[in-house]
């Protein structure tokens, strides 16, 4: 389909927002990859573990698997599924079909239709996950750490309650992005470590398998060893689902921290502040269909509108958390929308990085709005004159600040003030002549910050290598 044909849909995540490489990463999310590739991997596991238990060779089971290759449609599931409204009976008929008299009988032998799509979903999850999202957010990871870098030195004023408070610089406060969004990544790697499977049976308790063999646990054990899980202690008719949620807890987390870093690149890009700007093509891009002066925070705004858009998707995962008794289908159809919330960061995260990559910081702006706010040294101001010993600092900076002029001067050359201001030394006097000179811990700290996740980037690309 052409992109054209895709704005036809009635889904504009995938008519609009999933495009070029990222759709054909999304694929991996589809329910035909959930059936065509994960659901039938579990049936072959199933398979080849009958087979070590001389149930049936494992040549004729490594041929079905070789005979599935390409013979398995879509299009023949869902037409078995019509035919049967069951979809995973739908794919285990067509596996049958497709088998041959020795192996046909075995499919699915001793198992619950949850043994496999519980499994197929913690598959999808994980790989969604490893191959789709978190590339795009350690993409963002990548120009936080290179934007902490280059401005760690770049003055600013920082602003809290929406009003100017303290000196920091730019680069800090790319350091605190790229160290909140780093944790995030931290705790879903970690999450996705202890996702547990099950292939337990109809309600948990392992009631056909414990007719086959003597030891059903082992056999769970060694399905779902074979694709990479490890079984809970119990379970019901499906796996345990907090595990799939923490997955889902901290990507919704990360989430966050790309709607904040978003509403915060949006405002300094506002008219009366300007001190940043994404990129915008001047010979083309339309800012406005009515002003055509505007260049729109198109992308800041636009992942915030994405997190607005799919945050409420992670309710719904908490009350998938409710099944009654042994297991009931009411998680059936908001199981089935699950990938769009990783769909959705994964979006934004490619937006995020791409605005990142091609970013316009104006220091000069920074610096020269930040030096014209002499009262912003007032904390400071008041910290050093309390640590020798003025222990009204905080009333008198504050009566200093209502009036005219220079703040510095103020303090410089105020009565009540000289005797703790001689005691002041020449170093500290001097950071306070102006505010800019106030932000050399911060700068140190986002190189700091930064060295420390480029060191964690680097040995995550080690990892992977090895």
């Amino acid at each position: 389909m052409s992109q054209a044909e895709y704005l036809a849909l009635p889904d504009p995540l995938i008519g609009r927002y999933l495009k070029g490489e990222l759709a054909q990463a999304a694929r991996r999310l589809s329910d035909e990859h959930l059936y065509l590739h994960h659901c039938v991997k579990m049936e072959l596991s199933l398979l080849r573990a009958l087979a070590r238990r001389g149930l049936l060779e494992m040549s004729d089971v490594d041929r079905t698997e070789q005979d599935l290759l390409g013979k398995l449609s879509a299009e023949e599931i869902v037409e078995e599924e019509n035919r049967v409204r069951h979809d995973l009976k739908a794919v285990v008929n067509v596996m049958a079909r497709h088998s041959s008299e020795k192996v046909a009988p075995f499919i699915h032998l001793g198992a619950t239709s949850y043994d496999i799509l519980s499994n197929a979903h913690l598959l999808r999850l994980r790989e969604g996950v490893v191959e789709v999202v978190l590339p795009r957010l350690k993409k963002v990871m990548g120009e936080l750490v290179r934007l902490s870098q280059e401005h760690a030195d770049t003055p600013c004023i920082g602003r809290t309650h929406g009003q100017y408070a303290e000196p920091t610089t730019f680069g800090y406060t790319c350091a605190c992005f790229a160290e909140r969004l780093g944790l995030t990544i931290e705790a879903t790697e970690e999450s996705l470590k202890h996702l547990r499977g099950k292939f337990s049976g109809a309600v948990g308790a392992y009631v056909a398998l414990g007719l086959l063999f003597e030891d059903p646990r082992k056999i769970e054990e060694e399905i779902l060893d074979e694709v990479g899980l490890l079984p809970h202690q119990t379970s019901t008719q499906i796996t345990h689902p907090e595990p799939a949620l923490a997955v889902l807890h901290h990507l919704t987390a990360s989430f966050g921290v790309l709607a904040n870093l978003a509403d915060d690149f949006r405002h300094l890009q506002r008219s009366e502040i300007a001190e940043v700007a994404e990129a915008f093509d001047s010979a083309n891009q339309v800012g406005s269909s009515a002003m055509p002066h505007k260049r729109n925070p198109i992308t800041w705004e636009n992942v915030k509108s994405l997190w607005k858009t799919f945050l409420p998707n992670i309710f719904t995962y908490y009350m998938d958390q409710i099944s009654e008794h042994q297991r009931d289908l009411t998680n059936s159809a908001s199981a089935r929308f699950q990938p769009r919330i990783l769909l959705g960061l994964a979006v934004a995260a490619e937006r995020t990085g791409k605005g990142l990559e091609k970013l316009f910081v104006d220091k000069e702006a920074m610096r020269k709005r930040l030096d014209g706010l002499g009262q912003v040294i007032s904390g400071p101001a008041q910290v050093l004159l309390s640590s020798v010993g003025y222990a009204d600092a905080h009333e008198r900076v504050r009566q200093l600040t209502l009036k005219e002029g220079s703040l510095y001067e103020h303090l410089e050359s105020d009565p009540e003030v000289a005797p703790y201001w001689a005691k002041l030394t020449e170093r500290q006097k001097e950071a306070l002549k102006t505010p800019s000179g106030l932000t050399q811990p911060a700068a140190r700290q986002a190189r700091a910050t930064a060295k420390k996740w480029q060191e964690w980037m680097k040995s995550q690309r080690e990892v992977q290598c090895v």
